[in-house]
Protein backbone atom coordinates (compact mmCIF):
# COMPACT_ATOMS: atom_id res chain seq x y z
CA UNK A 1 0.00 0.00 0.00
CA UNK A 2 1.43 3.40 -0.98
CA UNK A 3 1.68 5.66 2.07
CA UNK A 4 4.09 8.41 0.89
CA UNK A 5 5.12 10.23 -2.28
CA UNK A 6 8.70 11.29 -3.05
CA UNK A 7 9.32 13.85 -5.79
CA UNK A 8 12.47 14.52 -7.72
CA UNK A 9 12.70 18.30 -8.10
CA UNK A 10 14.43 19.48 -11.30
CA UNK A 11 12.20 18.53 -14.21
CA UNK A 12 9.42 17.12 -12.01
CA UNK A 13 8.33 19.88 -9.64
CA UNK A 14 10.27 22.75 -11.20
CA UNK A 15 11.25 23.61 -14.74
CA UNK A 16 14.87 23.94 -13.62
CA UNK A 17 16.43 20.99 -15.43
CA UNK A 18 17.01 23.45 -18.28
CA UNK A 19 19.21 25.58 -15.98
CA UNK A 20 21.45 22.57 -15.33
CA UNK A 21 21.66 21.79 -19.03
CA UNK A 22 22.41 25.38 -20.04
CA UNK A 23 25.18 25.72 -17.44
CA UNK A 24 26.70 22.34 -18.29
CA UNK A 25 26.63 23.03 -22.03
CA UNK A 26 28.43 26.31 -21.48
CA UNK A 27 31.09 24.66 -19.35
CA UNK A 28 31.60 21.72 -21.70
CA UNK A 29 32.16 24.10 -24.61
CA UNK A 30 34.72 25.96 -22.51
CA UNK A 31 36.68 22.70 -22.12
CA UNK A 32 36.34 21.78 -25.79
CA UNK A 33 33.77 19.05 -25.23
CA UNK A 34 30.79 18.72 -27.57
CA UNK A 35 27.71 19.46 -25.40
CA UNK A 36 25.84 16.93 -27.51
CA UNK A 37 27.07 14.32 -25.02
CA UNK A 38 24.21 15.48 -22.78
CA UNK A 39 21.53 14.62 -25.33
CA UNK A 40 21.16 10.98 -24.32
CA UNK A 41 20.15 11.90 -20.78
CA UNK A 42 22.65 9.39 -19.42
CA UNK A 43 23.99 11.93 -16.93
CA UNK A 44 20.63 13.36 -15.80
CA UNK A 45 20.21 13.07 -12.05
CA UNK A 46 23.87 12.21 -11.46
CA UNK A 47 25.54 14.37 -8.78
CA UNK A 48 27.77 17.12 -10.17
CA UNK A 49 31.09 15.77 -8.96
CA UNK A 50 30.38 12.35 -10.46
CA UNK A 51 29.18 13.89 -13.73
CA UNK A 52 32.18 16.16 -14.28
CA UNK A 53 34.67 13.53 -13.12
CA UNK A 54 33.27 11.00 -15.58
CA UNK A 55 32.92 13.36 -18.54
CA UNK A 56 36.38 14.89 -18.09
CA UNK A 57 37.98 11.47 -17.73
CA UNK A 58 36.25 10.30 -20.89
CA UNK A 59 37.55 13.30 -22.84
CA UNK A 60 41.01 13.53 -21.30
CA UNK A 61 40.36 16.86 -19.60
CA UNK A 62 42.27 17.77 -16.44
CA UNK A 63 40.46 20.33 -14.31
CA UNK A 64 39.70 21.31 -10.72
CA UNK A 65 36.36 19.55 -10.26
CA UNK A 66 35.41 21.55 -7.18
CA UNK A 67 36.01 24.80 -9.07
CA UNK A 68 33.98 23.58 -12.04
CA UNK A 69 31.06 22.59 -9.81
CA UNK A 70 31.23 25.93 -8.01
CA UNK A 71 31.14 27.73 -11.37
CA UNK A 72 28.12 25.71 -12.48
CA UNK A 73 26.22 26.82 -9.40
CA UNK A 74 27.34 30.41 -9.87
CA UNK A 75 25.82 30.29 -13.35
CA UNK A 76 22.61 28.69 -12.13
CA UNK A 77 22.41 31.00 -9.13
CA UNK A 78 22.39 34.02 -11.43
CA UNK A 79 18.94 33.00 -12.66
CA UNK A 80 16.32 35.44 -11.32
CA UNK A 81 13.56 34.02 -9.13
CA UNK A 82 10.87 34.81 -11.68
CA UNK A 83 12.44 32.30 -14.07
CA UNK A 84 12.02 29.49 -11.55
CA UNK A 85 8.59 28.10 -12.39
CA UNK A 86 6.65 24.93 -11.76
CA UNK A 87 6.31 22.07 -14.20
CA UNK A 88 2.72 22.13 -15.52
CA UNK A 89 0.43 20.22 -13.19
CA UNK A 90 2.99 19.94 -10.38
CA UNK A 91 1.49 22.43 -7.93
CA UNK A 92 -2.01 21.02 -8.31
CA UNK A 93 -0.68 17.51 -7.73
CA UNK A 94 1.20 18.51 -4.58
CA UNK A 95 -1.88 20.24 -3.22
CA UNK A 96 -4.15 17.30 -4.04
CA UNK A 97 -1.85 14.78 -2.33
CA UNK A 98 -1.40 17.08 0.66
CA UNK A 99 -5.18 17.29 1.08
CA UNK A 100 -5.29 13.49 1.08
CA UNK A 101 -2.98 13.54 4.07
CA UNK A 102 -0.10 11.77 2.35
CA UNK A 103 3.38 12.68 3.61
CA UNK A 104 5.40 14.22 0.78
CA UNK A 105 9.15 14.50 0.25
CA UNK A 106 11.64 15.91 -2.24
CA UNK A 107 14.82 13.94 -2.97
CA UNK A 108 17.02 15.85 -5.41
CA UNK A 109 20.58 15.80 -6.70
CA UNK A 110 20.75 19.59 -6.43
CA UNK A 111 22.48 21.13 -3.38
CA UNK A 112 20.34 22.01 -0.33
CA UNK A 113 20.47 25.79 -0.79
CA UNK A 114 19.16 25.57 -4.36
CA UNK A 115 16.45 23.09 -3.38
CA UNK A 116 15.22 25.45 -0.67
CA UNK A 117 15.31 28.40 -3.07
CA UNK A 118 13.29 26.57 -5.71
CA UNK A 119 10.70 25.23 -3.28
CA UNK A 120 10.35 28.72 -1.85
CA UNK A 121 9.80 30.20 -5.31
CA UNK A 122 7.15 27.56 -6.01
CA UNK A 123 5.46 28.14 -2.66
CA UNK A 124 5.33 24.44 -1.73
CA UNK A 125 7.95 24.15 1.01
CA UNK A 126 5.33 23.90 3.76
CA UNK A 127 3.66 20.98 1.96
CA UNK A 128 6.79 18.82 2.21
CA UNK A 129 7.54 16.79 5.31
CA UNK A 130 11.06 15.91 4.16
CA UNK A 131 13.53 17.61 1.83
CA UNK A 132 16.85 15.90 1.14
CA UNK A 133 19.77 16.35 -1.25
CA UNK A 134 22.03 13.68 -2.69
CA UNK A 135 24.90 15.69 -1.19
CA UNK A 136 23.69 14.46 2.22
CA UNK A 137 24.12 10.75 1.44
CA UNK A 138 27.07 8.54 0.54
CA UNK A 139 26.10 7.88 -3.08
CA UNK A 140 24.04 9.82 -5.57
CA UNK A 141 21.57 8.50 -8.12
CA UNK A 142 21.45 5.88 -9.65
CA UNK A 143 22.30 4.48 -6.19
CA UNK A 144 19.17 4.30 -3.99
CA UNK A 145 20.66 6.17 -1.02
CA UNK A 146 18.76 9.45 -1.30
CA UNK A 147 15.39 7.73 -1.66
CA UNK A 148 16.08 5.34 1.20
CA UNK A 149 17.09 8.29 3.36
CA UNK A 150 13.88 10.13 2.43
CA UNK A 151 11.78 7.09 3.36
CA UNK A 152 13.64 6.77 6.65
CA UNK A 153 12.98 10.40 7.55
CA UNK A 154 9.33 9.99 6.59
CA UNK A 155 9.09 6.90 8.77
CA UNK A 156 7.65 4.88 5.88
CA UNK A 157 8.93 1.57 4.51
CA UNK A 158 10.51 1.85 1.04
CA UNK A 159 7.94 -0.56 -0.42
CA UNK A 160 5.20 1.84 0.70
CA UNK A 161 6.68 4.81 -1.20
CA UNK A 162 6.18 5.98 -4.77
CA UNK A 163 8.73 8.16 -6.54
CA UNK A 164 8.06 10.58 -9.40
CA UNK A 165 11.17 10.93 -11.57
CA UNK A 166 12.16 12.21 -15.00
CA UNK A 167 15.58 10.63 -15.52
CA UNK A 168 16.97 7.17 -16.20
CA UNK A 169 19.25 7.44 -13.18
CA UNK A 170 16.41 8.56 -10.93
CA UNK A 171 14.21 5.68 -12.05
CA UNK A 172 17.06 3.23 -11.41
CA UNK A 173 17.58 4.71 -7.96
CA UNK A 174 13.90 4.42 -7.09
CA UNK A 175 13.63 0.81 -8.23
CA UNK A 176 16.86 -0.12 -6.44
CA UNK A 177 15.31 1.35 -3.31
CA UNK A 178 12.40 -1.06 -3.74
CA UNK A 179 9.92 1.71 -4.49
CA UNK A 180 7.16 2.15 -7.04
CA UNK A 181 8.17 4.67 -9.71
CA UNK A 182 6.26 6.99 -12.01
CA UNK A 183 8.28 8.34 -14.95
CA UNK A 184 7.45 11.82 -16.17
CA UNK A 185 8.75 11.51 -19.72
CA UNK A 186 7.61 13.04 -22.98
CA UNK A 187 9.11 12.05 -26.29
CA UNK A 188 12.01 9.65 -25.66
CA UNK A 189 10.29 6.72 -23.95
CA UNK A 190 13.62 4.89 -23.63
CA UNK A 191 14.25 7.17 -20.64
CA UNK A 192 11.32 5.56 -18.81
CA UNK A 193 12.63 1.99 -18.86
CA UNK A 194 11.93 0.23 -15.56
CA UNK A 195 9.21 2.61 -14.39
CA UNK A 196 5.87 1.24 -13.22
CA UNK A 197 3.86 4.05 -14.83
CA UNK A 198 4.81 6.48 -17.59
CA UNK A 199 3.11 9.84 -18.13
CA UNK A 200 3.97 12.80 -20.31
CA UNK A 201 1.97 15.31 -18.28
CA UNK A 202 1.40 15.50 -14.53
CA UNK A 203 -2.12 16.73 -15.15
CA UNK A 204 -2.88 13.27 -16.53
CA UNK A 205 -1.48 11.47 -13.47
CA UNK A 206 -4.48 10.25 -11.49
CA UNK A 207 -4.35 9.16 -7.86
CA UNK A 208 -5.19 5.63 -8.99
CA UNK A 209 -2.19 5.54 -11.33
CA UNK A 210 0.11 7.01 -8.70
CA UNK A 211 -0.97 5.07 -5.64
CA UNK A 212 -1.78 1.63 -7.06
CA UNK A 213 0.28 -1.27 -5.82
Amino acid sequence: MIRAVIFDMDGVLSDTERLHIEAEQRQLRHFGIDPGVLASGAYMGVPDREFYTAIFREHGVVADIDAVVAEKWRLIGACPDEQIVAVPGALALVERLHRRGLPLAVASSSPPAFIERVLGCLGVRDRLAVVISSTEVARGKPAPDVFLAAAGRLGVAPADCVVIEDSVNGILAAKRAGMRCVALVSGDRARSEGADVVVGDLARLTDEMLLAG
